[in-house]
């Protein structure tokens, strides 16, 4: 099987667990993400992702204390004005400056009480070929015994769509300095399944070099169909906009006033939609990655509470074009 349990290690210890689904807040499509954050953080138990960007621009502000964990994301999303696959903003995102050194301003004066994940600089008019990503990130990103550093593989070219997977396979050995591995989703593949492919693909070398316990990290990726499909195809961690934006029920990502009207009725007033949506998309997202760590005790995917058969299909399909060396 490609799933694993894989982690964030210091000293033999086990301090991030993975498979993880993070909540993210990011200013863009949002109003007042502070605000929001200030909601949500009541009930949030676990780790979340924050950009840096949205820091330097005092959109967001911190400690974060409350969160386990934090992902301290790169800012190219911000940055630019394209959007996630499952993203209708709420308001037009106009970017602000960003560049390396407002980066490395966040990252250089960083400090929590939490175990934080830093991913390497993003700007999407910035476009570099993967060996020098990689050598970029190497000289921005550092450690210590509460910072784990991860580099964001992009494409290569302004004109380029997708990461240039050959490329990654062919450095994967250099990979080896970063905690984990992260890549979009929208930029890993055209299809669903071309995307469980290619991300199957970077594990199968990850795991031929001798890097089997790197997580990678899929950026815009939580939903309820989508993360088991790219979990069972070797990826550990994901994040995304999703679960603000809409509300998950039953196995679907539905509208929130849909949401509203199916769980409260139709005399819920819309004011307290967003919030109740908000704080039931946590509760189902651990409830998700609840399922994804049972399946690996036994590899059952009937642990999958939702789409068992469309999750299994999917994978057997990667394993076949990968040529079946993964099957049980």
């Amino acid at each position: 099987m490609l799933a694993k349990r894989r982690g964030f290690y210091r000293d033999g210890k086990e301090i991030i667990r993975t498979p993880l689904l993070l909540p993210s807040f990011s200013s863009k499509g949002f109003g007042n993400i502070q605000n929001i954050l200030k909601t949500t953080e009541e009930v949030i138990d676990g780790e979340i992702l924050v950009s840096a960007y949205d820091i330097y621009h005092r959109n967001l502000e911190g400690p974060f204390d409350f969160a386990e964990a934090i992902f301290l994301d790169s800012g190219g999303y911000e940055a630019g004005v394209e959007e996630e696959l499952a993203s209708i903003p709420k308001h037009d995102h106009i970017p602000q400056p960003w560049n390396i050194e407002a980066y490395t301003e966040v990252v250089s004066k960083w400090q929590s009480s939490r175990p934080t994940v830093i991913i390497s600089f993003d700007h999407p008019e910035a476009r570099i070929d993967t060996s020098t990503q990689i050598n970029r990130a190497s000289e921005t990103l550092h450690k210590d015994e509460s910072i784990f550093s991860e580099i964001l593989l992009k494409p290569e070219k302004e004109s380029d769509w997708l990461v240039n997977v050959e490329s990654v396979v062919k450095n994967i050995r250099r990979l080896e300095i970063f905690d984990s591995i992260g890549i979009t989703e929208k930029e890993i593949g055209i299809t669903q399944q071309e995307r469980m492919t290619n991300i199957a693909i970077i594990r199968t070398a990850l795991n031929n070099a001798g890097l089997g316990d790197k997580p990678i990290h899929v950026f815009g990726s939580l939903d309820t169909i989508s993360t088991p499909l790219y979990f069972v195809a070797g990826a550990d961690i994901f994040d995304g906009l999703t679960w603000l934006r809409f509300a998950y029920y039953n196995g679907m990502t539905i509208y929130k006033q849909n949401f509203a009207t199916l769980q409260f009725g139709t005399r819920i007033k819309s004011h307290v939609v967003d919030g109740s949506c908000s704080y039931a998309n946590y509760y189902y997202i651990k409830q998700m990655q609840g399922e994804m760590r049972n399946f690996l005790n036994n590899f059952d995917f009937n642990c999958f509470k939702h789409h068992k058969d469309i999750i299994e299909d999917a994978y057997k399909s990667v394993i076949e074009q990968l040529g079946g060396q993964h099957g049980r």
